[in-house]
This record gives C-alpha cells, structure tokens and sequence, in this order.
C-alpha cells in the first residue's frame, strides 16, 4: 500500500519566524501534534512537534531517565515566570527538528511506518522535490488499515 492513500493534504504550516507560544497556541487550536515548517519559498525546512516544545520547558537531563521518582524535592524542577518569558521569545525555528526526515508520495506505508518506529515520529511530511504535498501520520495508516479490514475499500491489497 502507498502513502498516497493516507495522504493529509490540507495542513496546518508554521513559519520560522513564527513564536512557538503562537504555534502551540495553532497546535491546541487545531489538536494536531506536528507541523511542517515552511519558508517564503514554501520549502520545508523542518518540522515542529509536540514534543520539541514541551522539550524547551523540560531540563536536558530528563531525557536519560527512565523516571524521575529518586528527585524528593519537584520544586527544583518548576519553571519561574522569568523562565516562562524567556521561553516565549523562541520561534519556531530555534526550536524545531531541521533535518526532516520525509517519504514520497508513492513510498510504500510499510517504509512510512518503519521510518516513524525509527526515529520516534508520529508524522512524517509528503515531499515531491522539497515541496509539501501533505503529511501522513500513525492514526491515518491505522484508519487505512481498519478500512481494508472492515472491507470498505474495493479492489485494493
């Protein structure tokens, strides 16, 4: 089965210069967790997720732990207002992923699925020659899935 299936074509698409409190602001508004970012020539040049904004609210070392039930004291993990200012002067572009990892149009949804497994994505961009086509997520593979299996699609393997 090809991407094309799963295929979102009418995204939503952040700028570089846009503040990432607007783009979480555009996520909640829209309940989406990724967005490709463009630039004036509408290229991709990254990707901005969830978690890439809840990474700036979040010190470096958490990453490596499994959990955090060892810290006794929580507070020294609160963010202050003056974090929480300077936090909201970032922009998309200091804080997305810029080397987006995309499929095809015609790519095969197995490659789709692995390339996600892989590096921990949820959403991968569409590309035609550096241009968006659309995205294609885990929940739109599973609804293709579930529609070949409830026997909704005609004539398809």
């Amino acid at each position: 089965m090809k991407v094309e299936k799963c295929l979102q074509e009418n995204v939503v698409v952040l700028s570089p210069e846009e503040g990432i409190k607007e783009a979480a602001a555009t996520f909640s508004a829209n309940r989406i967790w990724a967005a490709p970012v463009l630039d004036k020539d509408r290229r991709v040049v990254g990707i901005l997720s969830i978690t890439d904004i809840l990474n700036t609210f979040s010190p470096d070392f958490l990453s490596i732990l499994k959990n955090v039930d060892f810290i006794k004291d929580y507070g020294a993990l609160d963010l202050t207002i003056k974090d929480v200012e300077e936090l909201a002067k970032l922009k998309v572009s200091d804080v997305m992923t810029k080397d987006v990892i995309s499929i095809k149009k015609g790519g095969d949804l197995v490659v789709a699925i692995s390339l996600m497994k892989k590096h921990g994505f949820r959403t991968l961009p569409v590309l035609d020659d550096g241009k968006l086509l659309g995205l294609v997520t885990t929940i739109d593979i599973c609804r293709r899935f579930l529609e070949i299996w409830e026997g909704k699609t005609k004539g398809e393997k």
